[in-house]
């Protein structure tokens, strides 16, 4: 799997976990607010992921499993990468309008 669509779908696979908890839960899960106040604070996602880079097949970085890496990756480079992904889980946005509130035009 290419490294962007992992970190696509593992974010996506996230957040929609999360919004559903929000949705079954009697708690409260990533609110906009806490005792009245704006929560701003992100989340982060970490990922520690193993990488290779493959020339044969057109190039790219690739994001292999463990098995899959013993298995196959002989005549490849591997390496590993680790980074941070701050995500907002409260905040409101345009895909998500139960959150969201635009500013009038004559509020600017």
């Amino acid at each position: 799997m290419k490294l962007d669509e992992f970190i696509k779908q593992t974010l996506l696979e996230i957040t929609k976990g999360v919004t559903e908890a929000q949705e079954a839960s009697l708690l409260h899960i990533a609110p906009g607010t806490v005792e009245n106040e704006i929560v701003k604070t992100p989340s982060t996602v970490n990922f520690e992921v193993v990488v290779t880079v493959n020339k044969e097949a057109g190039g790219g970085i690739s994001v292999w499993s463990i098995g899959d890496l013993k298995a196959g990756a002989a005549s490849e480079r591997t390496n590993r990468i680790s980074f941070d992904v701050p995500v907002y889980f409260q905040a409101p946005t345009e895909r998500n309008p139960k959150h969201f509130t635009r500013k009038r035009d004559d509020e600017e």
